[in-house]
């Protein structure tokens, strides 16, 4: 996609995807590193905890209701924040092609604030419709969502689905998901037409450009295979907290990084 089918894309429906921009190499590479340090440093080592750090950056988020056939700590795990910060999540991160593309959507000065390696293991629940920017609550909008597939996601094993359009709304009202295997934080947006979605179908290095804005979900996993993906939020340098308090609440799950600054 050239860069006038991205603006457009992103104009109209809110975002668009690149295919091939990271190697099935180096999307495998980052999953094996964030299990190695599952791995050196397991849930079970924090039993009770909802979640923890597991050295200087890792924030686990466990499972409420693990994969039915979970044998390796990892099968218990939800989502892992703030790989970027080291590693070969950090050097996908600062790729030049990805923060080239980035650039074109928010300008020059960007940090990368946030990451989350997410997985989505045999049996296990999706993310209900939400916004990501109803979660950061920031002075300058939007931010952009960079998601990086690692594997294969399809229909069967959870993919994410995108509401083209719902970017140019406002940020909706979120309510808690009542579901018993609902993990800590996920919220929902309800009484939306969410007809026209559709899903975001893609093969490992294949990589999602998304507006903080828009209406996004994913569905169960019902296959035999992990859905796989790294996440990472771009922001404004400069960008602060709206208020004290949502700074304070920020702060866990939040690294800024510098990964592109106009020439002096």
């Amino acid at each position: 996609m050239d860069r006038d089918a991205q603006q457009a894309a992103w104009r109209d429906d809110g975002f668009f995807v690149q295919r091939g921009l990271v190697s099935p190499d180096e999307a495998r590479a980052c999953e094996d590193e964030v299990i190695d340090r599952i791995r050196a440093d397991p849930p079970e080592r924090h039993a009770g905890e909802i979640a923890y750090m597991s050295g200087p950056s890792y924030l686990i988020y466990p499972e409420t209701e693990p994969s039915p056939g979970a044998v390796n700590p990892e099968d218990r795990v939800s989502k892992v924040f703030n790989c970027h910060v080291e590693g070969a999540a950090r050097a996908i991160a600062e790729r030049k092609a990805i923060v080239d593309v980035v650039e074109t959507l928010l300008g020059p000065d960007l940090d990368c604030f946030q990451s989350q390696f997410i997985f989505k293991n045999p049996g296990v629940i999706g993310q209900p419709w939400h916004q990501d920017s109803y979660y950061f609550r920031f002075d300058r909008q939007p931010q952009i969502g960079v998601w990086v597939a690692l594997s294969r996601a399809t229909l069967e094993n959870g993919c994410l689905w995108v509401l083209p359009g719902s970017h140019t709304g406002e940020i909706r009202e979120h309510v808690p998901d009542r579901r018993p295997a609902a993990n800590r934080g996920y919220l929902e947006i309800v009484g939306e037409d969410t007809s026209p979605k559709v899903p975001s179908l893609m093969e490992p290095g294949d990589v999602l450009f998304f507006h903080s804005y828009l209406m996004h979900m994913s569905t169960d996993n019902v296959a035999d295979e992990r859905r796989a993906a790294m996440v990472y939020h771009y922001g404004r340098a400069g960008t602060q907290a709206e208020t004290p308090a949502a700074a304070a609440q920020l702060s866990r799950v939040n690294r800024w990084m510098p990964v592109r600054r106009r020439a002096a």
